[in-house]
């Protein structure tokens, strides 16, 4: 199958957004002046480069990095350093603008949780530990403070995220992270309603040996199944780049089954995204025009010195001295050879939602644009951008937005999330009943469709 294939450094960048376990190296803290550059570099890209210069003028960064030197001078720790440089880019409001470390210079234990809004979940954790903190346990506090109030007050100052409920799934995946071999104490409610503490140690990422994990569900990354005797299920949990070969295989696998089918789920929940090439394929069995893409527009910033100058007397010049220029990006379509005969034209329904991001945005976008479709669930993450990464001393990368898209209706959706047709909250009680109330909604309607 020939085809034309559009290169987005968003999508291949994008699973920066995946949470990275590894083993804490060396001290690598960089010395007071190397400190001071890495900060100064970053304020000079985000001045210059960050594609939504509106937060800068609100920020104010000169005023912010100002502040933030002396911070900077007094770091002590290869911690520190790590976490004032987050929450220095966490005041600009981007999912796509972050620090990047590997091996992280902070620990966690050995556990993780999930959120249905703000009630807090228990879904993984270490074998060994599993009595004490038995899976779907909630979390009422962290180190005896209510656990809302310490998100916000703890764990949010280090989180970018352009949407409200980004930065609270953000802060839940990150909630248990702080200084290597501290102690953390949770108030939880097991399933059966026994409320206790317990403490545990931030010590999984420096340990040796890593210990088995319990985890509430293992997921691949492409599950297909008929339901309901005709609807294709198709659940895609990430398009990184190591699991192109997977997806492609498994879906070119499954076609005679679901081009029997009477309509189509394809379920895109938790996938933080990859490589748009992750879900080329499927666009190309699902979209019947020959040539495709998003329907909106993408911009990036420009700056021209001369410009700039002139724009103190010239108000057609004045977005160049404000430093607010942005010039349109072109991007090419995707060519699509497939032969028609081979398309799914069955009506389908997408369920988007929680931890939806980057390059599965850009797959959602894609298709409610080409495609007549519903969407059902929730609002995704809000990244639908593109980054670039710049090294800093320490072995850390900083990650800043340089293009943003904008719909044909003028939105601009790192503000809101890609949102659904059909709105549908993930139900805490069906969960405890090994139920998914959202693809229950899905199926419900698309059997109005078939």
């Amino acid at each position: 199958m020939a085809m034309t294939k559009k290169i987005f450094l968003t999508i291949t960048l994008a699973a920066c957004l995946m949470p990275t376990n590894r083993l804490t190296a060396e001290n690598k803290l960089p010395n007071r002046e190397e400190r001071i550059y890495s900060l100064s570099l970053i304020w000079k890209e985000m001045l210059y480069n960050f594609a939504f210069p509106e937060e800068l003028q609100q920020v104010n960064i000169d005023s912010l990095y100002m502040a933030y030197i002396p911070k900077m001078e007094q770091v002590k720790s290869e911690y520190e350093y790590y976490r004032i440089l987050c929450s220095f880019m966490a005041h600009f409001n981007d999912a796509h603008t972050r620090i990047l470390v590997n091996p992280r210079p902070d620990d966690t234990p050995p556990l993780t949780a999930t959120n249905f809004g703000e009630k807090i979940i228990i879904n993984g954790i270490a074998k060994q530990f599993a009595n004490k903190i038995p899976l779907k346990s909630e979390i009422l506090k962290i180190n005896h403070i209510p656990v809302i109030t310490y998100l916000t007050d703890s764990i949010y100052p280090y989180i970018t995220a352009s949407t409200p409920q980004w930065k609270l799934d953000k802060a839940v995946t990150e909630m248990f992270y702080g200084e290597p071999q501290s102690t953390v104490t949770l108030t939880i409610k097991t399933p059966t309603g026994k409320e206790k503490d317990v403490e545990m140690i931030r010590k999984y990422n420096s340990s040796a040996t890593k210990v088995p994990m319990l985890k509430d569900k293992q997921v691949l990354p492409i599950n297909i199944r008929i339901i309901d005797n005709n609807i294709g299920y198709i659940q895609l949990t990430s398009f990184l780049n190591q699991y192109l070969d997977t997806i492609n295989t498994t879906f070119n696998n499954w076609l005679p089954e679901l081009r029997k089918c009477k309509g189509l789920i394809i379920d895109i929940r938790g996938n933080r995204g990859g490589t748009d090439e992750a879900w080329n394929n499927l666009a190309f069995h699902l979209i019947q025009e020959s040539q495709f893409q998003e329907k909106g527009k993408w911009f990036s910033r420009i700056n021209n010195a001369c410009y700039k100058n002139w724009g103190q007397n010239n108000p057609q010049l004045k977005d160049f001295y404000l430093g607010t220029a942005m010039v349109e990006i072109q991007q090419p379509p995707y060519t699509n050879e497939l032969n028609d005969s081979l398309k799914l034209n069955q009506p389908l329904i997408i369920i988007s939602g929680q931890m939806v991001a980057s390059a599965s945005e850009s797959f959602l976008e894609t298709m409610k644009g080409n495609r007549q479709m519903l969407v059902v669930g929730e609002p995704s993450v809000g990244a639908l951008s593109e980054p670039t990464l710049f090294l800093l001393p320490g072995d850390l990368e900083a990650m800043i937005c340089v293009k943003k898209y904008v719909t044909p209706e003028g939105l601009q959706p790192n503000e809101t999330g890609i949102l659904p047709d059909i709105e549908v909250k993930r139900d805490y009680n069906a969960y405890l009943q090994g139920k998914d109330n959202i693809l229950d909604k899905a199926i419900e309607e698309l059997q109005k469709e078939i």
